[in-house]
């Protein structure tokens, strides 16, 4: 039997799988765990306005869950996050 373990074995490179997405550094930098529709802008850095948010919550494509205290709206910052990286594609077309 040969010990492999001690043998030059070439092999592939491999990436590293990434374990965060690049929309967890939004979360680094909100102080909240909620983001308010009306602040969405801020959050998403400009990707999306509120007014088109509120679109897409009406239409029943917007970020779930919803929550509400009178009538400002507001969703948790991992909801906000899981629905960028369902919306967002890099510049090849492939889903981030």
């Amino acid at each position: 039997m040969t010990d492999i373990s001690k043998k030059n074995v070439r092999r592939s490179p491999q990436k590293c799988p990434q374990t965060t997405s690049d929309f967890e550094k939004l979360k680094d930098n909100w102080p909240s765990p909620f983001v308010a529709r009306s602040r969405i802008a801020e959050f998403t850095q400009g990707m999306f306005r509120p007014d088109s948010i509120n679109t897409m919550d009406a239409r029943g494509d917007g970020i779930t869950p919803r929550y509400s205290r009178g009538a400002k709206i507001f969703y948790e910052v991992d909801s906000v996050i899981s629905w960028l990286e369902t919306r967002i594609k890099n510049k090849k077309g492939r889903s981030t």
